[in-house]
């Protein structure tokens, strides 16, 4: 006899939480009609239209590639997507129209570049999108008539995040133009090129991104570390003139944030400890920011447009959710303060519930995390240590369904975010700087010596699991800590940083830098913190599973991973998946993935009673 864990409708548990649609908004119309959101409703992430007064989603693109990035024309015309074609992160942009769902087309014929993110020129003449080649990050112009591209920014580190002036002569995009690690600055530079680019910081080795032009001023709001930690400034191109906004206090990190359409109050999104709220304040008045109260949970979202405000400025259109609310599409009214639901998913599953955990970790400092119990939960159960990827990222109070899917197998699951994460501070999102897998391992390791103290978790039966960077420190962890885990899944993840690096473009060489500095400087911080120098140590049963097109984390340094395991007789299972890359998948192969999963934990971690 086992378990209740496994009575039969568990897999078809998992299979139904990974179903239920993800959704997040990535555009609003100028003319405050349509949202554009991400779901991948249709079993791959695709675009769809909303109408802001309610009603169905309508879908925008088609097929079963991804959609990467999108944006609509100025005119509320036209949407531009950049499409990854077989997951190897090698873009294309392509047009459709908003309204009339007609087929999309291929604007742009590039040679293989990764594209990050893009704009349109505010005459909708033109688009300019921050990407990498093998070679070198970049900015590169495209006339969208004909999809003709021309690089007018060339950079040695990564590039992100451009947008155009009012009267679109000048562009202002995020840059890490030092070797310093964490340093990024403003360029400012003409679309046409033949002008030296203006670098702006307010103060050197600091980082400001995403700066973003008033409305009709030579003025760019960004987020800045200047003063030590994450705030939001205007600076004066005209003036070179440099203010502070009054909120810095509202929250640890700012992961979205805007002008008001009138130009006179900016937007923004404030987080603690994963969750957000949203304020507005007023630029050229003493008034304090003034709170918009949403629903609890999180509304930053993946890609940092989840919060638009219409240009009537009497509304905001949001995507939001929490751990235990799939995501929901909603619009609040200024002048009624009143949330209206314009798309949302109900379901019957049995979701477990999230409540805050903070841990002490090896130096006295504080680890937030999440602690989930599946709905029905008692006696000491198995538990899953979940690791996020990133490293600069986090768990939040965000619908997560892959966490969701161990809860619904009926796993308990802590998910910490350890040294390393946004969300907490610039200082704490810096610590893992050039010590990738030193003390953020030690945050893993005091994680599972606190579920080892929880009366409601079995100790002998943990198991990590992690994916991108969280299956980096799965390896690592299940080699160099290998007593703490009872079975562990390393999920597209790292195992020879060095082989990473030169396997990777140009933006993640700058990527690996940033965290390992360059090779040739570090190696033994390179060989020490590759897992694939201590399989030796292996002890626990190991679930691989990674995909054959990741350009992130790529496949070969993995498979000799594997092929170590073999020699040395280890318990271990691989799967790859062929026709994915890094990031967001296709439903039928993440639902496969998370089966395999609980599949593989039920072998190992279930006893019987």
């Amino acid at each position: 006899m086992t378990e209740p864990l496994l009575v039969p409708p568990r897999l078809s548990y998992v299979q139904r939480v990974i179903e239920i649609p993800d959704l997040e908004l990535f555009d609003l119309s100028k003319d405050g009609k349509t949202a554009l959101v991400l779901s991948n409703r249709t079993g791959s992430y695709q675009l769809a239209a909303v109408d802001t007064r309610g009603g169905p989603l309508r879908p925008v693109s088609h097929g079963k590639e991804r959609v990467a990035w999108a944006r609509i024309s100025n005119d509320s015309e036209t949407v531009c997507f950049s499409r990854d074609l077989g997951g190897r992160e090698e873009h294309q942009l392509f047009t459709i129209p908003l309204e009339d769902g007609e087929e999309e087309e291929q604007l742009t014929q590039l040679p293989p570049t990764r594209v990050f993110d893009f704009n349109w020129s505010n005459g909708d003449d033109r688009l300019t999108f921050a990407g990498a080649t093998k070679e070198a990050n970049g900015l590169w112009i495209v006339d969208s008539s004909n999809g003709a591209h021309t690089q007018v920014y060339q950079n040695r580190h990564w590039v992100f995040s451009p947008e155009w002036s009012r009267d679109d002569s000048r562009i202002c995009v995020s840059a890490k133009t030092t070797e310093h690690p964490t340093a990024a600055e403003l360029v400012f530079l003409a679309p046409e090129g033949g002008q030296e680019p203006l670098v702006y910081t307010p103060k050197p080795t600091s980082e400001n991104t995403n700066g973003g032009w008033h409305p009709s001023q030579p003025t760019v709001l960004f987020k800045t570390d200047a003063r030590g930690k994450y705030e939001l400034a205007l600076y004066n191109t005209a003036t070179q003139e440099l203010t502070y906004l009054k909120g810095s206090d509202l929250g640890l990190d700012f992961p979205v944030f805007s002008w008001m359409p009138d130009g006179g109050s900016v937007y923004y999104l404030a987080s603690n400890k994963g969750r957000t709220r949203l304020y507005i304040e007023p630029v050229d008045t003493s008034e304090p920011p003034r709170e918009i109260p949403l629903p609890d949970g999180y509304h930053a979202g993946f890609f940092g447009s989840s919060v638009k405000a219409a240009r009537s400025g009497d509304r905001f259109v949001f995507s939001w959710s929490s751990l235990s609310s799939p995501p929901t599409l909603s619009r609040y009214e200024m002048k009624t303060g009143r949330v209206e639901t314009l798309h949302e998913h109900y379901t019957d599953l049995p979701l477990g519930r999230a409540e805050p955990v903070v841990y002490g970790s090896f130096d006295g400092r504080p680890i937030h995390g999440w602690f989930l119990r599946p709905a029905q939960m008692e006696g000491r159960r198995p538990c899953v240590l979940w690791i996020h990827g990133g490293p600069a990222w986090e768990v939040p109070d965000a619908w997560n369904p892959a966490i969701q899917s161990f809860l619904v197998a009926g796993y308990a699951l802590f998910a910490p975010n350890i040294r390393g994460s946004t969300g907490y501070g610039v200082e704490f999102q810096n610590l893992n700087i050039h010590d990738c897998g030193g003390a953020d391992l030690k945050d893993v390791e005091e994680a599972a010596k606190y579920l080892q103290t929880r009366h409601d978790v079995d100790p002998s039966r943990i198991a990590l699991v992690g994916a991108s960077y969280g299956g980096f420190m799965t390896f690592l962890a299940t080699t160099k800590l290998p007593d703490y885990w009872a079975a562990a899944a390393a999920i597209v993840g790292i195992t020879d940083w060095r082989e990473m690096y030169d396997l990777s473009d140009a933006a993640f060489r700058s990527f690996i830098e940033r965290y390992f500095g360059k090779p040739e400087d570090n190696p033994q911080l390179y060989a020490d913190r590759s897992p694939i120098n201590f399989v030796d140590n292996i002890k626990a049963p190991l679930l691989i599973w990674h995909r054959g097109n990741d350009s992130r984390c790529p496949l070969q340094p993995v498979q000799k991973f594997a092929d170590r395991l073999n020699v040395l007789g280890k318990d271990y299972e691989m799967n790859v998946v062929w026709d994915e890359g890094h990031g967001f998948q296709k439903t039928e192969n993440l639902a496969r993935q998370y089966k395999a999963v609980v599949e593989f934990l039920d072998k190992k971690l279930v006893q019987p009673s």
